[in-house]
C-alpha cells in the first residue's frame, strides 16, 4: 500500500469515528452549524431512510477539526440494496467549499446539500457518478429528551433528534445499476462533539422503526464508568419516555452474530427488548486496518458497528419492526 494512501485512510477513519456518533440545538434553522474551535470537534447530520423493498440508505453531511486542517466537510452516503454489494462513497473538502444559509436553512458541502421548509427536508448526495436524494414529507423539529447532553470535562457531546419518523421518497443512481425510485420512511438526527471519541460511550443502541405507523425510535447509550444516558424509547407521539439502562446479549460472532438488547424503566421493570433478526452490515474500520490500528486507537479506539433487522417487544404490546444498530468500543 502506498504512503499517501495509508495516510488518507488514517485520516478518513479519524473523521469518520466521530462524526458516525449520533445529535445540538442549530446557529439559526435546523440545519445551522455550532462550530468549535477544538482539535476534537465533529458535527454531523444524519440522513436514513429504510425503503419497502429492504434498502437501506443513509446520508451524513459532516464538517470537523479532526486530522489535518480545520473546518474539514465531509459528505458520505451509504447504500445497502437487497443482493447487491454495499456503495459508500464520500468526499471531503475545505472549509471554503461549504456554507450554511440561515434565510434558506441550507447546508451545502460541495455539491451535496441538505435544506429544511415549513413543509420538508431534502438532502441530495451525487457522489462517484451516483446521486442519492432523499425527500422527506414532515418538517424537522428538533428535540432532546434527558440525558442527551454528556460531559467530560470541559468537552460536550449532545444529541437532538430532527426527525423521528417520516415518510420518504428515495431515489438512486447508483453506477452500473439501474437508477430507481422508492417509497419508505426516515429518520433525521444532528451530532456536535468535543468529547474524543474512545471516551464518549462504550455501547450504544439505536432501534428505529421507519415504515409506520407506528414511528419508533429508541436509543441507549453505556458510558466508560458505567453509567446510563440518554436512554429512552418514543412512540408516534409525545414526548420520549425515560428508561433506566439496558443489558445486551450477543449470539455466534462477528458476521454471523445477533444481538438482543433488554431495557429496564426507572422503577427497575422490564421495558422492552430489540432483538436482531438479521445482520445487514458489520463496520470495524480500526480492525481492517490490523498493525495500522495503533496509530488511531488512542484517539478514536475501536469501534465495532452491527447494522440489523430487528424487532421491538414490549409487554402487552404488539411487536415492532425495525432497524436494530450496536456500536461497542472493540469486541
Amino acid at each position: 500500500m502506498r504512503r499517501e494512501t495509508r495516510a488518507r485512510g488514517l485520516r478518513a477513519l479519524l473523521v469518520g469515528a466521530l462524526l458516525s456518533l449520533p445529535g445540538v440545538a442549530a446557529a439559526g434553522g435546523v440545519l445551522g452549524l455550532s462550530y468549535n474551535s477544538s482539535d476534537r470537534y465533529g458535527e454531523s447530520f444524519y440522513f436514513v431512510a429504510d425503503t419497502d423493498d429492504g434498502t437501506y440508505v443513509a446520508v451524513s453531511l459532516s464538517v470537523t477539526n479532526i486530522g489535518p486542517g480545520s473546518r474539514t466537510g465531509i459528505c458520505r452516503a451509504t447504500v445497502l440494496q437487497p443482493g447487491k454489494p454495499v456503495w459508500a462513497p464520500q468526499k471531503r473538502m475545505g472549509a471554503n467549499d461549504w456554507s450554511y444559509d440561515p434565510a434558506l436553512d441550507t447546508l451545502t458541502l460541495g455539491e451535496c446539500f441538505a435544506r429544511a421548509t415549513d413543509t420538508g427536508l431534502t438532502v441530495e448526495a451525487p457522489l462517484d457518478n451516483g446521486r442519492v436524494k432523499l425527500e422527506y414529507a414532515r418538517k424537522p423539529e428538533a428535540w432532546s429528551p434527558e440525558g442527551s447532553v454528556v460531559e467530560n470535562g470541559k468537552d460536550r457531546y449532545r444529541h437532538e433528534v430532527l426527525v423521528a419518523g417520516s415518510p420518504v421518497k428515495v431515489t438512486l443512481r447508483v453506477p452500473q445499476r439501474e437508477a430507481v425510485t422508492l417509497k419508505g420512511g426516515g429518520y433525521v438526527d444532528h451530532s456536535r462533539s468535543t468529547v474524543a471519541p474512545a471516551k464518549l460511550a462504550k455501547r450504544w443502541v439505536r432501534f428505529r422503526a421507519l415504515k409506520g405507523p407506528p414511528y419508533a425510535v429508541v436509543l441507549g447509550r453505556e458510558g466508560q464508568e458505567g453509567d446510563y444516558a440518554p436512554v429512552y424509547v418514543w412512540e408516534d407521539k409525545g414526548d420520549a419516555k425515560l428508561l433506566e439502562s439496558f443489558t445486551l446479549t450477543q449470539t455466534g460472532e462477528k458476521a454471523k452474530s445477533t444481538w438482543r438488547a433488554e431495557f429496564t424503566d426507572r422503577d427497575g421493570k422490564p421495558a422492552l427488548t430489540l432483538r436482531g433478526t438479521s445482520l445487514l452490515q458489520r463496520s470495524a474500520p480500526v480492525e481492517s486496518l490490523g498493525v495500522l490500528g495503533g496509530l488511531v486507537r488512542p484517539v478514536v479506539g475501536s469501534p465495532v458497528t452491527y447494522l440489523l433487522r430487528g424487532v421491538m417487544e414490549r409487554p402487552g404490546k404488539a411487536p415492532v419492526e425495525g432497524l436494530m444498530e450496536v456500536s461497542m468500543e472493540g469486541e
